[in-house]
Order: C-alpha cells, then sequence, then structure tokens
C-alpha cells in the first residue's frame, strides 16, 4: 500500500508540473522590435514594427526583405496612451514591448514633448532602458521598413546594431534610452542624439538603390528640448569634443595638392580638456585636444613625421574653431560648455547661463590646442 501511495503521487507530480498552462507559440504573440513617435497637430503618432520572427526561424541562411515580413502600425491619439491603444485595436493578437530594441523620435517629438513621451512608455513597465534611440526628420513609415544588404534579416540593420559599424567609423555616436534619460534629469546636460535617414546613393543590387539605414547627423538635446541638428562639416569639432569613444575616423590633411588630400590619418580616442576663463565679456573656453592617428594614405609626401604631425594638428583645429563658430551662430551648445561650467564652476553657471536665454552668446573660444601623435605608418613605426 505504501509504494502504490508513493507511486501514485508520483504521478500526479508528473501530471501537474508538465507543460506551461499559459504559454503561447512565438507566432501568437507581436513582438514590437522598434517603435517610432511623432507629434503634429495637437496629436501623436505611435508607430510599431514587427517582424516575423517565426518566418525567420524557419530559414537556415539570410532571410530577405519579404521573407522577414516587416509590417509597420500606425495609431494615433491627442495622447501618446490613446495613440498605443488605438494600435491595440486592430493588432489580432497579444502584442509585447519587451523586444524593442530602436526608438525613433521625430523632430517635432523633440520640441518640448520628450518627458511626457517617455513617462508613457516607461509606465507599463515593459518597455526595457537599453534601446538605442534616434531622431528623424523622414516619414517614420518609411524609416522603419528599410532593406538590408545581401538579403540578410532586418534585425541586422544599424539601426538594432549600430556599434558594429561605428567601431569601424566613428561618424555619429549611438546612444541608449538610459542616456537620454539621464540627461533630462539634470538642468545643464546635453545629449548629441544621433538623426537616422534611409537615404541611399551607395549600394545598390544591380536594379535599385533600396532604403538603408544611415546616420546623418545628431540632435542637441538640453533640459529635454532640441537646440538644433548639427550635420556634415559642422559636426567635426564635436566629435573631438565631446564624443565619449571614437574608435576610427579619418582626418584628410589638405595642402599642396589642392582638392587633393596630401595626407589621410585614421584617428583614434581623440581627448580634450576644457578650461574655462571668467572675462568682462563672458567666459572663455580654451580646448585642449589630444589624439592618436595611423596614416592610411599619403599622396607624394615626403615630409617629416613632426611636420605631419603639425599639419594634422593645425587641420583639427581649425574644425574644431569652425564648428564652434557655426554653431554658436545658431544658438546650439554642441561642446556642452554649459555642463562644463554647472560641473566645475557652479558660481559661474548660475550667473552666465541659469538665467539666461541664450547662454552660449556670451562664450568665446580662446586657445585651441591639439596634438596628434602619428603612430605608425602601414608596415613601419616613426621614432622620434
Amino acid at each position: 500500500m505504501r509504494w502504490a501511495y508513493v507511486s501514485s503521487m508520483l504521478v500526479l507530480c508528473v501530471i501537474l508540473l508538465t507543460g506551461c498552462w499559459d504559454s503561447k507559440e512565438v507566432q501568437s504573440i507581436n513582438f514590437i522590435t522598434a517603435i517610432g513617435i511623432d507629434y503634429k497637430d495637437n496629436q501623436y503618432t505611435a508607430y510599431a514594427q514587427l517582424i516575423d520572427f517565426s518566418s525567420i526561424a524557419k530559414q537556415e541562411g539570410p532571410t530577405s526583405r519579404e521573407g522577414s515580413k516587416i509590417w509597420i502600425g500606425r495609431g494615433t491619439g491627442s495622447t501618446l496612451s490613446m495613440a498605443i491603444n488605438d494600435l491595440y485595436e486592430t493588432s489580432q493578437q497579444q502584442t509585447l514591448w519587451t523586444h524593442v530594441k530602436a526608438i525613433v523620435l521625430s523632430k517635432n517629438a523633440l520640441e518640448g514633448r520628450l518627458e511626457d513621451i517617455f513617462n508613457t512608455l516607461l509606465h507599463s513597465g515593459q518597455l526595457r532602458y537599453t534601446p538605442w534611440i534616434y531622431a528623424t526628420e523622414q516619414d517614420m513609415s518609411t524609416l522603419l521598413s528599410p532593406s538590408a544588404i545581401l538579403n540578410q534579416s532586418a534585425q541586422t540593420t544599424q539601426l538594432f546594431e549600430p556599434m558594429r559599424l561605428y567601431r569601424q567609423h566613428s561618424g555619429y555616436e549611438p546612444i541608449r534610452l538610459h542616456q537620454l534619460l539621464d540627461s533630462m534629469r539634470e538642468p545643464a546636460s546635453v545629449v548629441l542624439l544621433p538623426s537616422v535617414s534611409t537615404k541611399n546613393q551607395t549600394w545598390h543590387n544591380g536594379k535599385e538603390t533600396p532604403p538603408l539605414i544611415r546616420m546623418d547627423g545628431f540632435y542637441v538635446v538640453s533640459n529635454g528640448k532640441s537646440q538644433g541638428k548639427v550635420t556634415g562639416a559642422e559636426a567635426d569639432g564635436t566629435r573631438y569634443v565631446s564624443y565619449d569613444h571614437v574608435y576610427q575616423y579619418p582626418l584628410y590633411v589638405y595642402g599642396k595638392h589642392g582638392s587633393k588630400p596630401d595626407l589621410t590619418l585614421t584617428l583614434h580616442k581623440p581627448k580634450t580638456r576644457i578650461k574655462a576663463k571668467k572675462t568682462a565679456n563672458g567666459i572663455t573656453f580654451d580646448l585642449f585636444t589630444s589624439v592618436k592617428g595611423t596614416i592610411a594614405e599619403e599622396n607624394d609626401s615626403n615630409d617629416s613625421p613632426r611636420i605631419k604631425e603639425q599639419e594634422a594638428s593645425k587641420q583639427m583645429e581649425a574644425q574644431i574653431r569652425n564648428t564652434f563658430a557655426k554653431t554658436k551662430a545658431r544658438g546650439i551648445d554642441s561642446f556642452g560648455l554649459v555642463e562644463h561650467l554647472y560641473r566645475h564652476h557652479p558660481d559661474w553657471w548660475k550667473e552666465e547661463a541659469s538665467k539666461r536665454a541664450d547662454p552660449i552668446t556670451r562664450f568665446q573660444l580662446g586657445k585651441v590646442e591639439v596634438n596628434v601623435k602619428i603612430l605608425n605608418a602601414s608596415t613601419y613605426k616613426y621614432n622620434d
């Protein structure tokens, strides 16, 4: 009797433990992989990107854009919560936000709407603090429906894995959601929010030039609001002064060859020290930048390593001054100079920045000292 009782209990336990009563197949759940937020005419528009993971899982090789079945949802409402609920009404099945890897904000959403947006998005507890975050001026539906080179999964695009490309070409530094949120909690913090688009004139498949994700600049965001977008040559100086990590970035040094660079350097890990001085006209900032570089290409140059370093230093100094002049004229603090005062000179910050609508107008650039150290030229090393 005792063994029969034990056996029956074991069988009962096995029966109770088998299976997950409320489990669902992956194809029975909508996993949102990217979201976009726009605000226009007092209306929020929420965009949700869905990728059919079940079709990807069945493929042993690369998947085509059609095979991965990207769907874009679009909901509208006078509040963001209403826009999201509008998405749910026709979603057909349960929708989860736990797999969101990228968030894209429109230019309009950066105009003082960030606090409302993230209060809503983070309220459910499903959205994590680690998605990559971007801004765009482009149509959101087009941006969230990109192609992928060589028929790879849409999950391999730069929108979801930006650091792989950034380590090879450090154009515009990617940031995660928590970095933007941290800056919003400080009265003077500046965050450089990368801008993305799908403009592609470079790659084609023989028939067309498909839309491919690219970073095309950054928005300078402070106090939860955008100061403006910086792109192209105007961004060069910011890269040396404000970026946390620059792995590899080309510097084209022009000289006697005119439009053709005499020297192309690959820059690594620039670091800038800022020193502020109070003057009668405001604050003057001295910048001291050091950077390492390797020679990627030379064009008939017989100059010594020291001369090359000096020419590269002059080029970088010119870029830093150009960036400061161009962004200051637009009221953009891409070097984070207000934040520098807040961190290191709080009395000056209170006097010159906290109560002024446009404090950067009283900022001047003093000395800009750049020290370029060329480590090697392909197969051999320079020695001083």
